[in-house]
């Protein structure tokens, strides 16, 4: 780059030498191409968003839209060009705006496929349906109607009423459509000839659309069309079904030649819904019509290629990095696909059942107390509730798990017509009470997210705690060691909670935003300052890795502690973030952070809500309907406490999430700069007007506690041994980091958190 380059000094960074761009920055050369689609690749980082981007020009001609570089962590970015004649070409990379960031190389490459396997068993080609089943299996579905555990889950669907919308350039188009499969599988089940007309009207008219794009508009298109081509390819006119099978491959070929240049769902974002979304539509179409257009077993070989990469970079530990609203729109898709790529091909999902199984449990206990309500975690509305019961269903049928069909039997309302209450049930599985089996409290080590409650009952008090990378600790992995990327629906709130009780909310954040911001949640601002991502509409990948370093559960007692301070920007100096978070039953929950820094900062402690506050004595009572929680920090002392109410960005460019319960309210306890810094906060859970119990600092330069009532919960202050009160007037010698001990029934109960190392 220093020989081809103008404006390029070399310097020696971390990992080697890079190329650092000045004034005036250009890099030529020449390289002989044949025709075809390649990408201009550079690995690189900028230091700001002042200096995130290059023009790109080929043979003198510039691409229109720049080439954009990564702010502060180096990784590959990509920018698909065509070269329409075999020859020598010239490639230049120039400057946009400021000097400043660092290459390690630049290239321009192209991507070919080769097919190691069959992409279809062929026991599936020649014939249809051929997607899911096959005309054997159609008298087993049709008997299955009959079976009293499917009524309860699926009812066949009405006739269709709704007419085909006109195409509109420019919109998204597909979304009409997606619904289009229940309905053929509806006629595939009863045979009723009235339901095939109005489907064919869909067809026809979707069959002259234009482009649908490559992302998610195109999936719900495709989940429409393609299936219908499959289900229906006998009853369907010859004339429809050739013009159906038409633009079926019409959009194979755009999405396939999108994703060769890292141009779908954002690139190599294997772990972003909208990758999956965008290979799904790709999939479906290509298994309906291979066999029957020559390059559709290459598209679908592609498609297999892409699952795959999917599959072997989920969380290992059943859990999912986007938050419970992402996890209900996504995983159909997911399971979709992971339906279609075993069905079509005979082959095992490579290391999938790793990172599928569980996740039923996971999304489950994000359920608050009661079973209604989800923890608004991540990009989740604040009103989100129980999980799709398809869902759950899907992981009880492939797992032949009886709890996970207990999940099912205990969330399920009315059957509903969705052809995946059917297709992904499994009646013959006893169900078993989830409640009965499933812990009270559970941690997931790659996304570091910990649940715990002290029933499930709607009377329970319910908590979740996260920290963690952006994306979970393997996606955060692979997305350094790759240059690969995308945690868009994560947030920068590392050390966050959200706290459920007496049927509300007490203690949440304000879910789906378009500019994530640390502050919208309950952990901590340095100067003001949040966490890398702060501000940003989708976080990419970052250097920070929050973790969890200690969890335990007894009973209705959590303790769970987490160390962010890896995941504040180097420059706000942070050296020491701790934070133990203590559910100690049903009506006190107890936050205890150690802050340190390079130099004198202002620490801000945050706590969301949606209630009424009132203010005494360095005390603030929120009530919230029938519910309250009173926070009455015992440390530090002279802390300052400001009660404001905002609006967060909820408006996209595009659309408006705004909530009907907008406004939310954060109460802000501001430490004067300091180096270091103790915040030790509990917080008292109790009926709406009920008064609150007396709180007893018993903190000592060993240790930090607190008694309330017949509770006592005791923080280490350092790694030696204390001499820790106890519920019973005793004390405990422990090197633990944390511990609550209390009289039950006449009975001392004690729970440790054990000393780091855990």
């Amino acid at each position: 780059m220093a020989e081809a380059g103008a404006a390029v000094e070399v310097q020696t960074a971390d990992g080697g030498d890079v190329a650092v761009t000045r004034a005036g920055f250009e890099i030529v050369f020449q390289q002989q191409l044949p025709a075809a689609r390649y990408l201009v690749t550079v690995e690189a980082q900028a230091p700001n968003n002042g200096t995130d981007s290059f023009w790109v020009d080929i043979d003198g001609d510039r691409i229109e839209s720049p080439l954009v570089l990564p702010i502060g962590n180096l990784q590959q970015r990509f920018m698909p060009v065509d070269i329409a004649q075999a020859g020598a070409h010239t490639i230049r990379v120039s400057l946009r705006e400021g000097p400043g960031a660092q290459l390690r190389r630049i290239g321009i490459s192209t991507v070919t496929t080769k097919i190691p396997l069959p992409p279809m068993r062929e026991a599936l080609l020649g014939s249809h349906p051929r997607i899911l089943f096959t005309r054997d299996d159609i008298p087993a579905l049709r008997e299955r109607l009959n079976n009293d555990t499917v009524k309860r889950f699926y009812k066949l669907p009405g006739m269709l009423t709704r007419k085909p919308p006109e195409y509109k350039p420019g919109s998204r188009n597909g979304g009409g459509f997606r619904d289009l499969g229940s309905h053929a599988f509806a006629y595939v089940l009863d045979a009723n000839p009235e339901r095939l007309q109005p489907i064919f009207e869909w067809l026809d008219v979707g069959a002259d659309y234009g482009s649908v794009g490559v992302d998610l508009d195109g999936e719900y298109f495709m989940e429409g069309m393609a299936l219908c081509y499959d289900w229906l390819y006998d009853q369907m006119p010859e004339e429809l079904r050739n013009r159906v099978r038409d633009r079926l491959a019409a959009h194979c070929r755009e999405v396939y030649k999108a994703s060769l240049a890292g141009m779908t769902g954002g690139g190599q974002h294997f772990q972003q819904n909208h990758y999956w979304f965008a290979h799904l539509s790709l999939a479906m179409p290509a298994a309906a019509i291979c066999g029957e257009v020559p390059e559709a077993d290459r598209w679908l070989a592609w498609a297999w290629d892409r699952f795959e990469r999917i599959a072997l970079s989920f969380s290992p530990d059943g859990s999912f990095h986007e938050g419970p609203s992402y996890w209900d729109f996504s995983m159909p898709t997911l399971y979709l696909y992971a339906d279609l790529y075993e069905w079509c091909t005979g082959l095992s999902i490579p290391a999938g059942d790793d990172g599928l199984h569980g996740q039923a449990g996971f999304r489950f206990n994000y359920l608050y107390p009661g079973l209604n309500l989800s923890a608004a975690m991540e990009d989740a509305p604040v009103t989100l509730k129980r999980p799709p019961i398809r869902l759950i269903l899907w992981e009880a049928k492939r797992f032949k798990d009886p709890v996970v069909m207990g999940m099912a039997e205990t969330l399920v309302g009315e059957p509903a017509s969705d052809r995946f209450n059917l297709l992904w049930l499994d009646e013959t599985i006893e169900p078993v009470d989830p409640l009965q089996k499933l812990p009270l409290a559970s941690y997931y080590q790659d996304v570091e997210t910990a649940f715990a409650r002290t029933s499930w009952a709607e009377d329970g008090t319910g908590v979740a705690f996260v920290s963690r990378p952006l994306g979970g600790h393997l996606w955060a992995e692979l997305c350094e060691k790759y240059g690969v990327g995308g945690t868009g629906h994560n947030h920068p709130a590392q050390n966050h909670f959200v706290l459920f009780a007496r049927g509300e909310v007490l203690a949440g954040d304000p879910g789906y935003t378009y500019e994530k911001k640390t502050r919208n949640h309950n952990t901590v601002l340095v100067d003001g300052q949040g966490q890398y991502g702060d501000g940003e509409m989708w976080p990419s990948p970052k250097p920070g890795r929050a973790h969890i370093t200690g969890f335990v559960n007894d009973g209705d007692i959590t303790i769970v502690a987490g160390n962010a301070q890896s995941a504040y920007p180097k420059e706000l100096g942070l050296t020491r973030f701790d934070r133990t978070f203590v559910l100690a039953g049903r009506d006190l929950v107890v936050v205890h952070d150690r802050l340190g820094a390079d130099a004198p900062r202002t620490f801000s402690w945050l706590f969301h809500h949606w209630g009424e506050t009132a203010a005494a004595e360095g005390r603030w009572t929120i009530t919230r309907n029938a519910a309250q929680v009173t926070i009455a920090p015992l440390k530090p002392a002279g802390v300052m406490g400001e009660s404001t109410t905002y609006r967060p960005q909820f408006v996209h460019p595009t659309r408006d999430l705004t909530p009907e319960n907008a406004e939310i309210n954060m109460l802000e306890l501001r430490t004067a700069p300091t180096a270091e810094a103790t915040f030790l906060v509990p917080l008292l859970v109790g009926d709406a007007g009920a008064t609150v119990p007396e709180v007893t600092d018993l903190s000592t330069d060993a240790f930090d506690a607190l008694r309330v009532g017949d509770t006592m919960v005791v923080f280490n202050r350092g790694d030696a041994e204390i001499a820790a009160p106890t519920a019973s007037g005793d004390t405990l010698t422990t090197t633990a980091r944390a511990l609550v001990t209390r009289m039950v029934n006449g009975q001392e109960e004690t729970v440790t958190l054990p000393a780091v190392g855990w």
